[in-house]
């Protein structure tokens, strides 16, 4: 009899869906899918800059237009059955203070909006999908600043504290299924989103490859470099946590 993950996830090729496709972590992703043999749908707002390549299906979409969602999700499934993945990496941070005038309300809706609204509502619509697939996953990316926020980042700091938590409670709610629900939580990646901010940064082809190693190896939670020594700081020195990443 086989197991619920007798397909392991990304082991043999399949059409994933990925979301902030055009820019670091997800370009990164992007390349290493389609090296791998996978379909991958690029859903970005600039997916239409994407060059054309074998495998790449790109689809230009704003996520934080949350009523399409739904529609365009069963849109995929329909004209891509296959799609057996959904890697939720699209977010956006606005490193103000919320007395700086660049933060704006329209700055802060846009970051509750696409780094939590739009993944839980483009989960939702594909969920029933997902489940009835052969190594089916859902990868929602999180942070080290989802356990330590940071001064200047509140609200992306609790977007992705807020993903965590729903991606805990997916992955109860769909116990006992065959669909591998990851979190992945990063520690500080050299992307345009943190060009000029802190030191030590990992690259994004090295996220890339480590989350596409953990999606294969079917873990559920996936600590990337620095972030692997959290829940140990949280444990035993909570002070020095917030200390260091106060200030990230």
């Amino acid at each position: 009899m086989s197991t619920p993950f007798s397909h392991p996830p990304l082991s043999q090729p399949t059409t994933v869906l990925l979301t902030g496709a055009t820019s670091g972590i997800g370009a990164a992703l992007l390349r290493r899918l389609l090296a791998q043999g996978h379909s991958v749908i690029a859903l970005s707002r600039s997916a239409a800059y994407l060059p054309a390549q074998p495998g790449l299906i790109a689809i230009s979409a704003d996520l934080t237009d949350l009523p399409a969602i739904p529609a365009l999700a069963h849109r995929l499934i329909a004209d891509h059955p296959a799609l057996s993945v959904l890697i939720n990496n699209a977010a956006v941070q606005h490193a103000h203070a919320l007395t700086d005038p660049a933060s704006t309300p329209a700055r802060l809706i846009e970051e509750a909006t696409l780094n939590l609204a739009a993944p839980a509502l483009l989960t939702q619509a594909l969920l029933p999908h997902l489940m009835a697939q052969r190594g089916g996953a859902i990868v929602n990316l999180s942070s080290g600043l989802a356990i330590f926020p940071k001064q200047q980042g509140g609200l992306y700091s609790a977007t992705k504290a807020g993903l965590s938590s729903f991606t805990t409670t997916l992955r109860w709610q769909v116990e006992g299924a065959p669909l591998l629900v990851t979190e992945v939580v990063l520690p500080l990646v050299d992307t345009p989103m943190t060009a000029g901010r802190g030191k030590g940064k990992i690259t994004a082809d090295h996220a890339a490859r480590a989350i596409l190693d953990g999606i294969t190896a079917r873990r559920s939670i996936l600590r990337i470099g620095a972030a692997r020594a959290l829940p140990l700081i949280a444990a035993l020195a909570p002070w020095m946590g917030r200390r260091l990443l106060r200030r990230a």
